[in-house]
């Protein structure tokens, strides 16, 4: 899928580790990893992180209206998605997991697995369109809910 007009796909650099950090908080609240996190994050080489931006402005870091990420390996794990509130609706969530599993394969990837809210039906109807089936529960996951882990196997993605 293509994006919207106006926005585009990054790769965000070490330096944005502070706008992922506040965008998470916006996007996930008392759930979101800390700035130390997102350091540590954008650092590593096990894992690649995308960012959809608002085109335009001179700012060392666009406005960041989604971002996800995926661990990469024969077990992929997709790390993070989030869509600024203001911005669903519009698709961003499925352009971003779908460049997020193209990652995954590129990088070897034979299941990618994920944990979604348990009461989150939104989410698992994105994740399931993909193909992703629930295999496990993981109960306290989140501070308020539980998680419901999905897998993936890529010989079986379309």
């Amino acid at each position: 899928m293509s994006l919207p007009p106006g926005l585009s796909f990054a790769s965000p650099a070490p330096g944005w580790a502070r706008a992922l950090a506040d965008f998470d908080v916006r996007a996930f609240g008392r759930d979101a990893w800390p700035f130390e996190q997102w350091v540590q994050e954008l650092a590593s080489r096990r894992s690649v992180y995308i960012a959809i931006v608002r085109e335009g402005g001179i700012a060392a870091v666009p406005e960041i209206v989604a971002a996800g990420g995926v661990g990469l390996g024969p077990e992929a794990e997709v790390l993070t998605v989030a869509v600024a509130r203001k911005e669903r609706g519009r698709g961003l969530g499925g352009a971003l997991l779908d460049e997020l599993l193209a990652r995954a394969r590129n990088g070897g990837a034979e299941d990618v697995f994920l944990e979604v809210r348990s009461r989150d039906p939104i989410a698992q109807k994105l994740y399931s369109g993909r193909g992703f089936a629930a295999v496990g529960l993981r109960k306290g996951y989140y501070s308020d809910d539980d998680a419901l882990v999905m897998r993936l196997s890529m010989g079986e993605a379309s």
